[in-house]
């Protein structure tokens, strides 16, 4: 772990443990590096529909537009750096996109951090030009990514996808799939793992998604669920007329809404909160290989990935036995700020680990190749049905 990740640990210590002081839900979870970036350019792009009609954006247009965001947010000078044309409709857009979806940035996490401390905690982990350097990409703690030729993704030329590529890109669905547990509003990770492994849930699905969460005013999770349940339970009186755009992807929504279940029970019912972490990751594991050899690069990065993720669940469960066994009483806070609040219901201890661990997951330094991470898709995972997330928002 590099030097600002470890300055970055007690802030996002001080943030989880103090955050009921200041947020309706403790479920938040906060975007990591690569995750903003993400989240940026579909407000970019957002903006670009808005007031040209069309939803793209030139990747040198986000990367000027990033830097004015981190920035700003972080009260740092611009410098003669130049401002991107709407920015302040593209704040607004990564703002609202924050809200709405129940998470936080690195730097939201930062700039609460004197608010939140203790006495005890330290005063100035790190500067704020730390974490510029560090979300820009100015520091020397990263990844390492290999320089490869474009070329179109099928499951016959996977292997040519760098092992970093398919790394990054299995991980993140681990890890969406986990976020989706403790937050259900991370519209983000329900597009990380909506198709993953294909349900043929593609770009259509998708855009009629987002329709019906829109139209209720609601998470795309929720509209998902509220479809495959009134699909099934609801009775000729109450089910989705046959004109709804969701029954084209009836089969493939109450694939993705039974394994979800699957995970939720999982997490709510088995009492051990490390058993039931690495039970989780082992049931993701096991969807995302189902039909894949072991020769195939994904099968060996979700191996490798299954493997880190079982070895922190532990390590993490061992620390938290420990501080509770070490203060004599129980880390349970009041029932007004219980971790269940105004949330989906599951396993407490099991939340607060799956919370831990992601917190971990959002300090890894960003991802060198801007230009590969903002059009890795799903062909990775998928062959050709696989869209990049800004064709998936399109």
């Amino acid at each position: 772990m590099g030097v600002v990740e470890l300055r970055l640990k007690p802030v996002v210590k001080v943030f989880r443990r103090e955050c009921h002081r200041v947020l309706e839900s403790e479920r938040t979870t906060i975007h990591g590096a690569n995750s903003m970036l993400m989240v940026f350019q579909i407000s970019v792009a957002e903006v670009c529909k808005k007031e040209r009609g069309d939803f793209s954006v030139a990747l040198s247009d986000v990367l000027v537009a990033w830097k004015c965001l981190l920035l700003d947010k972080l009260h740092l000078s611009h410098d003669g750096s130049p401002i991107s044309e709407n920015y302040d409709l593209i704040r607004k857009e990564y703002d609202s996109f924050l809200k709405r979806t129940n998470t936080v940035d690195l730097i939201d996490v930062y700039n609460m951090y004197k608010q939140l401390r203790r006495n005890e905690d330290p005063e100035d982990p790190l500067t704020a030009m730390q974490l510029f350097e560090f979300l820009h990409g100015c520091t020397d703690v990263f990844e390492e990514t290999d320089v490869i030729p474009p070329c179109p993704a099928t499951p016959s030329n996977r292997a040519h996808h760098s092992s970093s590529q398919v790394y990054r890109v299995v991980r993140r669905v681990f890890s969406s799939y986990l976020g989706l547990l403790v937050n259900t509003k991370n519209d983000l990770a329900l597009a990380h793992t909506l198709n993953a492994p294909s349900r043929s849930l593609g770009h259509k699905a998708f855009t009629n998604l987002k329709h019906a969460a829109c139209n209720s005013s609601t998470s795309l999770f929720l509209a998902a669920t509220s479809f495959v349940r009134a699909i099934q339970l609801g009775g000729k009186g109450y089910a989705p007329p046959q004109s709804d755009p969701l029954r084209k992807h009836m089969k493939g929504l109450i694939q993705f809404v039974h394994f979800t279940d699957q995970l939720e029970e999982i997490l709510g019912e088995s009492p051990d909160s490390s058993a039931a972490g690495c039970k989780i990751v082992s049931s993701i594991r096991a969807t995302l290989l189902k039909g894949l050899s072991n020769v195939d690069p994904v099968y060996a990065a979700a191996e490798a990935t299954v493997k880190e993720l079982k070895e922190r669940i532990c390590q993490i469960h061992i620390t938290q036995k420990e501080l509770a066994f070490g203060t004599g009483i129980s880390p349970a806070r009041p029932k007004a700020y219980a971790i269940n609040h105004a949330t989906a219901y599951g396993g407490r201890e099991s939340v607060k680990l799956l919370m831990a661990l992601l917190d971990e997951e959002a300090l890894v330094p960003p991802c060198r190749n801007k230009a590969e991470l903002l059009t890795e898709d799903q062909a990775i995972l998928n062959g050709t049905e696989g869209v990049c997330l800004l064709s998936l928002y399109k």
